[in-house]
């Protein structure tokens, strides 16, 4: 089959995430076309420079500086956000017009949805969290609902990254009781997983490897999202662990920047502060596994691939006003699983004890979903692709 993947260009997760997919499409023999922009754009064609990757124009949205106002800037940019629906829309009919496409994968693309071939929507986010308490709340999260069922009612499937029942990643936000009949829990995402090509635990000689010349990381810590809070985050990194001794890392998140250092090599002085534009998942993958303490966004993306790597210390900033990431580090404190702190209170001091009283990733999965020791989850992506009725020959109901 020829695949169209179209994942959003707001931060680096939703192309991220793709990754592990893509590989397993191409894995099951498939062709994979990828249309993208910005810096998911970007580290796609880093991750896959064989594969044809053209411009699909994104929304370009902007977050606030401040939380207060996360709300009303996001409605002063609807109608460009609508108007971007149209675009794309109007773009995948287009494409779909002049080349040969069997299925269509969007990741978070509203508009890349056609009644012409099979479109899959990829999301963690049925139940929409809308920013700030005021009263009415709950009701305006209901007209969100309704809103986004509606949208999510014209894909043939909507894949969830996730697991269904109670141990799960993404809480409230996928799992409360809801009318959409094509919803589908397919397992986590994560670039690190054995069968996405990254080096997991059952790589040992492979990660000794990469990572016998390197120091014992401290901190390990990354930074993603739209600016403006993707410059504040970094600054406040900057400032907190160039105050601390031992040997960190900052990965700015800023694929194919100019100047950057190559993403495939690296080199780590002890005793200071390491900084790199971005890293390849394959180096990227080891560093985090060995890293003392990791500090990140509490994107969804970000939490998969921590899981993935079973990484013990874990210490969640959710980007200022974005609801769903301070969801997702509440629920994540709240089951005892990862420390959170906001951005405006951000303090790295003493944190070493405070953080001992949370397990980590460790006791919940290993890469790509292989069960720990104790953990009941089990799940192949190559085999899900494998054996879906969307992938066998012949005609798909549209």
């Amino acid at each position: 089959m020829r695949i169209l993947v179209c994942p959003l260009d707001w931060g680096l997760g939703h192309a991220s995430r793709c990754i592990p997919l893509i590989r397993s499409l191409i894995k099951n023999n498939h062709t994979v076309i990828i249309g993208a922009s910005g810096g998911g754009r970007r580290l796609l064609e880093i991750e896959f420079p064989e594969l044809e990757i053209f411009e699909f124009p994104g929304y370009r949205v902007r977050y606030s500086r401040s939380p207060a106002w996360f709300l009303p800037v996001m409605l002063i940019q609807l109608p460009a956000l609508l108007l971007g629906y149209r675009r794309e829309n109007a773009l995948l009919s287009n494409i779909l017009s002049e080349r040969k496409i069997d299925l269509v994968i969007s990741d978070g693309r509203y508009g890349v949805n056609s009644s012409v071939v099979p479109c899959v929507f990829i999301t963690h986010q049925i139940f929409i969290k809308v920013p700030g308490q005021f009263p009415g709340v709950a009701r305006v999260e209901r007209l969100v609902l309704i809103l986004n069922t509606f949208f999510l009612r014209r894909f043939l499937e909507v894949w969830i990254p996730d697991f269904p029942g109670p141990k799960n990643l993404s809480g409230d936000l996928s799992h409360l009781n809801t009318p959409l009949p094509n919803l589908v829990f397919i397992g986590i995402l994560s670039r690190f997983g054995n069968e996405s090509g990254g080096l997991t635990v059952e790589n040992e000689n492979s990660e000794k490897l990469i990572l016998e010349n390197f120091p014992s990381i401290d901190i390990l810590a990354m930074v993603s999202g739209p600016e403006p809070q993707r410059g504040l985050f970094e600054k406040a990194l900057v400032h907190g662990l160039k105050k601390r001794p031992g040997t960190h890392v900052l990965i700015r998140g800023l694929p194919g920047v100019s100047g950057s250092h190559n993403e495939t090599s690296a080199s780590i002085q002890a005793g200071c502060l390491n900084q790199f534009d971005h890293l390849h998942g394959s180096l990227l993958g080891p560093l985090i596994r060995q890293a003392k303490m990791v500090v990140a966004r509490s994107g969804y993306t970000t939490v998969m691939e921590l899981a993935a790597l079973g990484v013990q210390s874990v210490l969640f900033v959710p980007t200022p006003g974005q609801s769903e990431q301070e969801y997702l580090a509440q629920h994540l404190e709240k089951t005892e699983t990862a420390m959170q702190m906001d951005q405006k209170n951000f303090e790295l001091t003493q944190m070493e004890n405070k953080i001992q009283n949370y397990s980590g990733f460790g006791n919940w999965l290993s890469a790509a979903g292989s069960p720990l020791e104790k953990s009941s989850h089990s799940f192949s992506l190559i085999d899900f692709i494998r054996t879906h009725k969307l992938f066998q020959s012949g005609e798909i109901q549209l």
